[in-house]
Parts: C-alpha cells; sequence; structure tokens
C-alpha cells in the first residue's frame, strides 16, 4: 500500500512539474554596462511550450532586499535606485502559437549625467482575456495574469570601478545543540554601485598556526545597503585558541585593493 500511495505521489509530482513548464525565458539575468549618455540593448528569448496559443506580457517592478538577503517586490518606480525611467521593451505584450518563440528586446538609455547603478525586475507572464466584469483591477483591464518567470535587470556603467564595501561586527551566533559552530558579520556598501561580494572564514590555531578554510559565500550588494552574512564551518575545530577572520573580497575579483577584514578570537573545547 505504502508503495502505491509512494508511486501515486510521484506521478502528481510529476504531473505537476510539466504542467508548470508551459514557456521557457532565457536569461534571466540582464546586466547592462551601458555608460552615461549611451543606449544599450540585450534581448530576452521567450517560448511557447504548450499546445495552445498563449498571451504573454511584460511587466517591470523594484525590488527591495533587506539586511537578510529576503527581497520584496514593490510598485516599480518607488525606489530611488530604480531602473524604470531609463527602462523599454519592445514588445511588452503579444501572442504566440505552440512552440513558436519570440526575441523581446531590453533597451536602457544611461543619462549623461548619472554614473551609479540602477537596478529591478522584470516579471514576464502568461496573461488570459477576461470580460470587463471578471477583470481583476489590479492588473491590465481585461487580463488576468497566472504564471511569471523573474529576469533581474541590472545597470551599471563599465567604466565606473570606484567600489567600496566594509566587514564588521563578526560574532558567534552558535546556539544550544547545534553541531556546528555558526558565526555572522555584517556587510555595508558604502557606494552606488552594485558589488559583487565574497566572503570567506579563516580560523588560524594560535599554537599551531595550522589554518582551517570554509567555503566563500558570495552574493550581490545593491548601493548603500547592508547584508548580513551567515558563516559556518561544517565540521569541529580541534581543541585550542583561535584567530577567526572573515575576509571580504569585493568589487574586480581578485584586485588585493578590494580587500576588508574583521577578526576575533575564539575558542574550541
Amino acid at each position: 500500500m505504502k508503495i502505491k500511495q509512494i508511486l501515486l505521489a510521484l506521478s502528481t509530482l510529476l504531473c505537476l512539474n510539466t504542467m508548470a513548464q508551459d514557456f521557457e525565458v532565457s536569461p534571466l539575468k540582464l546586466n547592462f554596462t551601458a555608460e552615461p549618455g549611451e543606449s544599450q540593448t540585450k534581448f530576452v528569448t521567450l517560448k511557447n511550450h504548450s499546445g495552445k496559443t498563449e498571451t504573454f506580457m511584460f511587466k517591470l517592478s523594484d525590488m527591495n532586499i533587506d539586511a537578510n538577503g529576503d527581497s520584496q517586490y514593490i510598485e516599480s518606480g518607488s525606489l530611488r535606485y530604480s531602473v524604470a525611467d531609463w527602462i523599454s521593451i519592445a514588445p511588452s505584450f503579444f501572442e504566440l502559437g505552440p512552440q513558436e518563440e519570440k526575441q523581446v528586446a531590453v533597451t536602457i538609455q544611461q543619462p549623461t549625467n548619472e554614473f551609479g547603478s540602477k537596478w529591478g525586475v522584470l516579471f514576464v507572464y502568461t496573461a488570459q482575456e477576461q470580460t470587463a466584469f471578471d477583470a481583476d483591477k489590479s492588473v491590465r483591464a481585461g487580463v488576468n495574469i497566472s504564471a511569471r518567470v523573474a529576469i533581474t535587470v541590472t545597470q551599471t556603467p563599465a567604466s565606473n570601478k570606484n567600489y567600496r564595501a566594509t566587514i564588521s561586527n563578526l560574532s558567534e551566533t552558535t546556539t544550544v545543540g547545534q553541531n556546528t559552530r555558526t558565526f555572522s558579520a555584517m556587510v555595508n556598501n558604502l557606494t552606488e554601485l552594485i558589488t559583487e561580494c565574497r566572503v570567506s572564514m579563516i580560523a588560524t590555531n594560535l599554537e599551531t598556526e595550522e589554518e582551517t578554510i570554509i567555503e566563500p559565500t558570495t552574493f550581490q550588494l545593491y548601493p548603500r545597503a547592508s547584508r548580513r552574512v551567515q558563516l559556518e564551518f561544517n565540521k569541529p575545530l580541534a581543541k585550542g585558541r583561535y584567530s577567526l577572520a572573515a575576509i571580504l573580497d569585493y568589487g574586480t575579483r581578485g584586485s588585493q585593493n578590494n580587500l576588508e577584514g574583521t577578526q576575533i578570537i575564539i575558542t574550541a573545547e
């Protein structure tokens, strides 16, 4: 009986997954590097995998990310760093027949007096026409929005490399009953640029000088934003006292000028 239930559950999941894959969008990230006063265009390819004609629409949203890395989508143009006034999508509303595909042009026009970063999220929806009586007032009149795919859009002038970030407040966050030791640190972006961050943690035994290094954590940090990064040792440290350092490598990968660190002393019992 249990085997039949498991097979039925797997069959249901497979069916749901197949139904969810009705259309394909690529790429899912558009990283623009237009210089001030320059226009730059990239293309999104959309393919209809369903057996019927579908209507698709593109809608831009702002994205706010908190110190824990959690995202919140809000009305386009609400945030200071919104890309809404710089972006255009052509076409933004169209139909595709079964197995048809289409390229959509996404263009960024960087103002001449802007040198910082902007960003947003471009949602691709399937849309079903409705009567005015049934239409959802929160979306385009006469259209009911269903499945969606998110494309992250960022714009940073290629010539602006004035990155500046710090890391601080390294502390232990291990709780009672945990098998591994965990730590956190705060990373701060001090510039107007979207910054690539890579945080590593190194524990150096103060007696033997043996080093234990954990796998780095990587993430994007948006302008003037802060991010609390969580770091964890997957195996216990040998007994002794350690100098524990969290190292931030940011901006241009591998540049020794873009390294920051914070350090504490810990004891392994």
